[in-house]
């Protein structure tokens, strides 16, 4: 049946799966052979009963059925397939041409194809190629459908509010799930221009997030045709694929960043660029919403939140504390003698020690606490959910981190100590209002400088009861 040629001309694997089943055991070996010659990976099975057993193991695509068997026909196997829900493709198989004529059997059976045997391998592989030709289309259908639902699914999570880093990270997973690739990364500008408007050159460019084989690296780390491909697309501000996929974020006529997508051809459809564009208009308004609040919230020096909106913050943790008698703490943190620094160094120099004291803060509270600057060198933290002992041991951690740290300043390191005030609102009947707790946690910080500074004190638990 099959030329010997034909079988020796081995391809590579299409990734396809495909079920022969027939009870003749060397024709069904002979199709076989002419299947995994073409790429595609054989299961075999002898009967219609071990075909479905196949079936609910494997992910199938094709399956080559014999219409006349021993036990259920090609039929019965066809119409048990359809009830139980199975979708795969299916091309019956004949060796008697007068069984039932091919445009009955393709109209009354849920089948894709209706092959004669005696027409010879060149008219099967015909019927074959067609068939996964259609489960590609299928495929393709299931996944924009799937895709689209994803999004829509995606949308209030995006629009929440969250750190940006947050968001972008919640970006490439719902990415990931629509496309399932191994590896992404968000490239922004640092100072938030827009890329495709910006003059600056392709290295300015910031990783903020990643996933995958991105994980860890920075911009620097980035082949130059990585970094070459999130240029062209920021600049442009449409998808491309170089082989691997951009992704402008962009907000109205505002690139707002770029998605490099480790997602190459032929993994990547044609239909996956118009999911990507829907997903990534959602994505980019989210970015550009938490941008401005951040913008409205943030302490431009140290990247902290700003006093008002630490405030707001206070205000909700105690009614929530109040509702559910659970405590909540705060730290009040002075950089000791800071006049001195700027007096020694100069204005810029406290500055530049105020931004480190902010990134020292946000790399060690946990992700639960919101810290803030509440006013010149005075830095807050917010502790929901915390007692007096667990915010105690918190201030001696960053008190400790704080004198470890060094401003390198015109040839010298300045070094500073803070001296930190805890108070804690117990919640619950006895809850405290944000101006007594802050008034109880600044008696504790002037406590903690005029006992030589560089020192933890905790307001006395029976103070707060008699404020309460």
């Amino acid at each position: 049946m099959v030329p010997v040629a034909r079988l020796s001309r081995a391809q590579a694997s299409t990734g396809h799966t495909v079920l022969v089943v027939d009870d003749d055991a060397e024709l069904r070996a002979t199709v076989e052979r002419l299947l995994r010659s073409c790429g595609h990976e054989v299961l075999s099975a002898e009967s219609g009963e071990e075909a479905l057993r196949l079936v609910a193991q494997h992910d199938i695509h094709l399956m080559l059925l014999d219409y006349f068997m021993a036990g259920m026909t090609g039929e019965d196997v066809v119409r048990e397939l359809r009830a139980r829900g199975y979708g795969l493709q299916v091309v019956l198989q004949t060796g008697y041409a007068s069984e039932r004529p091919p445009r009955d059997m393709l109209r009354d059976l849920d089948i894709q194809g209706y092959h004669d045997k005696s027409e010879g391998p060149d008219k099967l592989l015909v019927w074959v190629d067609a068939a996964l030709k259609a489960h590609r289309h299928m495929r393709a259908i299931t996944a924009s459908r799937d895709g689209l639902n994803h999004i829509l699914q995606a949308a209030p999570q995006l629009h929440r509010l969250q750190s940006l880093d947050d968001l972008l990270r919640g970006i490439l997973l719902q990415l990931q799930g629509i496309l399932g690739f191994s590896g992404a990364c968000v490239a922004v500008l640092p100072d938030g221009r827009d890329p495709a408007l910006s003059a600056a050159p392709a290295q300015t460019f910031e990783v903020r997030v990643a996933t995958g084989r991105f994980e860890g690296r920075q911009w620097p780390d980035l082949t130059d045709f990585e970094r070459a491909a999130v240029a062209e697309a920021a600049r442009r501000g449409k998808p491309s694929r170089t082989p691997l996929t951009a992704l402008p974020l962009q907000a109205g006529d505002r690139n707002v960043g770029v998605v490099l997508v480790d997602l190459e051809p032929p993994a990547a459809a044609a239909a996956d660029l118009t999911l990507l564009e829907v997903f990534a208009a959602q994505a980019a308004v989210a970015i550009q919403n938490v941008q401005l609040f951040e913008l409205a919230t943030t302490d431009d020096l140290t990247g902290l939140m700003n006093r008002r909106a630490w405030a707001g913050r206070l205000d909700e943790a105690l009614r929530l504390g109040a509702r559910h008698a659970h405590p909540t703490s705060i730290l009040l943190i002075d950089v000791d003698h800071f006049k001195r620094v700027n007096d020694t160094y100069g204005h810029l120099a406290g500055d530049a020690l105020l931004r480190l004291l902010g990134a020292a803060l946000r790399e060690q509270v946990r992700a639960t606490d919101l810290a803030g600057r509440y006013g010149g060198e005075e830095l807050a933290v917010l502790l929901p959910h915390t007692g007096p002992e667990g915010a105690r041991i918190l201030a001696e951690r960053l008190r400790e981190h704080i004198a470890a740290l060094r401003l390198p300043w015109d040839g010298q390191e300045v070094r500073v100590t803070a001296s930190i005030g805890v108070a804690t609102d117990p919640g619950g009947p006895g809850s405290l209002s944000a101006p007594r707790l802050l008034s109880q946690t600044d008696e504790a910080l002037y406590a903690a400088k005029g006992a030589g500074r560089n020192r933890v004190q905790v307001a006395p638990a029976h103070a707060l009861a008699a404020q309460g």
